[in-house]
């Protein structure tokens, strides 16, 4: 059965260990902000494992971006970063530099359906 890889979307890049280090951080701050408003969530570390045999060219493997699981009446939401934003299930962006801000913003879009994004 042919597969068709036209449609697949390509994998999270590696992330360097300090830029994945500060990304958890930036998640983590926002999951502190998100408990003091009472909502729950689970900071996600993936790393991709490709596993090759010697002669074979082959992605690396490594960190990729961390996930924040957030748990609101709504359903689950998911949260990431890119170190200078957070990027919101519900379509919103806002600066990882103040994570109470984003916190707030998951509270109030919380009764509004949710995806996982990015």
């Amino acid at each position: 059965m042919p597969t068709d890889t036209t449609s697949a979307q390509p994998p999270d890049p590696i992330l360097t260990g300090p830029d994945a280090a500060r990304r958890l951080l930036l998640l983590s701050d926002l999951q502190t902000a998100l408990a003091g408003l009472g909502i729950r969530s689970v900071l996600a570390r993936t790393h991709r494992i490709v596993l090759r045999p010697p002669a074979a060219q082959c992605d690396p493997s490594g960190q990729v971006n961390p996930r924040l699981h957030i748990f609101t009446p709504a359903g689950t939401a998911i949260a990431t970063t890119d170190g200078t934003a957070y990027h919101l299930a519900s379509g919103h962006d806002c600066p990882a530099a103040d994570p109470a801000a984003a916190a707030t913003l998951i509270r109030d879009h919380a009764a509004a359906p949710m995806a996982a994004v990015r």
